[in-house]
């Protein structure tokens, strides 16, 4: 088993060691066409991993009896781990396309082995968010020839900053640079490297997409991004080019981290690598889930853990689990943008 996980294309980062012990943790299961892996709207005990055959993921629309399979995985595919990382039911079901093999690995066990091992958790969040990066780059490309205009999910820092820890925020503010963008200045251009992790800190931001119409290269705008927001993420955990052009839409106040100087930190504290690729698995898993919601797709698990109108605000019915680490992202982010000026 282990020589199959070694050969699985989509994982980059875990190391042979990683491999072993997920081989020996985990549990070998045949999967009957038809079996069940995970049902939305249901908590689920583990996390798999396809190791042969073929896996459809089905998602209920537009809060109705009927279904629809948005994607087929292969070997090499983690199913699962959406829940895992954010903690909240599955928002698709999950069974097989043909027969199929999976290693099923306990999400408790595994979540022993990360507290034991912050190697290993850095390198499996690592591992995680440049899957997850991939999908919604699947996800926004979709939306966008739909022309589908995303909502406004949950500020990017409120997400990142309750993951963080104080020293992780100060090493930030300390080495990253602040800099003053006109409007019209672009951070990030589409189909090119991305030099830095930036935060937006005051102003506004356009998100365009380039795409061929007709012959024709056309840019879209596909959303805007006020105070609060992180761009350039998805290129770094991947290490690959931009998926859409940022530019300023006015006036705006950055904090940009250097691409390099972070990968540096990474390297050196693997309790901050933990939690940064933690953090921004759960950005993109919130865009992932609320770009599902925009397509009508997901119902089931929305409505179960009762999530609300996004353009309406609920401040009096915010979970306390939710409520206080956002709380105490929002003091951090005050702290950093008093600490910058």
């Amino acid at each position: 088993m282990t020589s199959i996980l070694t050969k699985l294309e989509n994982l980059k980062v875990l190391q042979p060691s990683d491999l072993d012990w997920m081989t020996q943790t985990g549990a070998h299961e045949d999967v009957p066409v038809g079996g069940v892996l995970i049902q939305e709207g249901e908590a689920s005990d583990s996390i798999y991993f396809v190791i042969e055959g073929a896996v459809g993921v089905v998602i209920s629309q537009n809060n109705s009896e009927q279904t629809h399979e948005i994607v087929r995985c292969g070997q090499g595919e983690i199913i699962g781990e959406m829940s895992f990382v954010d903690d909240k039911k599955p928002s698709a079901t999950v069974l097989a396309a043909e027969p199929t093999v999976v290693l099923s690995i306990p999400k408790r066990q595994l979540q022993l082995k990360m507290e034991r091992n912050p190697d290993f958790a850095a390198r499996f969040y690592q591992e995680l968010a440049m899957i997850l990066s991939s999908r919604l780059r699947s996800l926004s490309k979709l939306l966008a020839q739909n022309k589908i205009v995303p909502g406004q999910a949950l500020r990017k820092v409120l997400l990142v900053f309750a993951v963080l820890n104080d020293n992780d925020i100060d090493w930030m503010v300390t080495r990253g640079r602040r800099e003053d963008a006109t409007a019209g200045t672009v951070l990030i251009q589409q189909d090119q490297p991305v030099e830095a992790l930036y935060f937006l800190l005051k102003g506004n931001l356009a998100v365009l997409f380039s795409m061929m119409v007709d012959g024709q290269i056309t840019e879209k705008e596909l959303a805007r991004r006020a105070s609060g927001e992180i761009v350039g993420e998805m290129s770094f955990v991947e290490a690959g080019n931009a998926s859409a052009t940022i530019r300023c839409a006015e006036n705006s106040l950055v904090l940009a981290i250097p691409q390099k100087l972070l990968r540096e930190k990474l390297e050196r504290d693997r309790g901050f690598a933990t939690r940064f690729y933690r953090a921004i698995s759960l950005v993109l898993i919130d865009r992932l889930r609320e770009g599902l919601v925009q397509r009508g797709f997901g119902q089931k698990a929305y409505n179960q853990d009762q999530q609300m109108v996004s353009d309406v605000e609920y401040e009096d019915e915010i979970p306390l689990d939710v409520l206080e680490p956002t709380l105490l992202a929002g003091t951090r982010f005050k702290w950093m943008m008093n600490r910058l000026g």
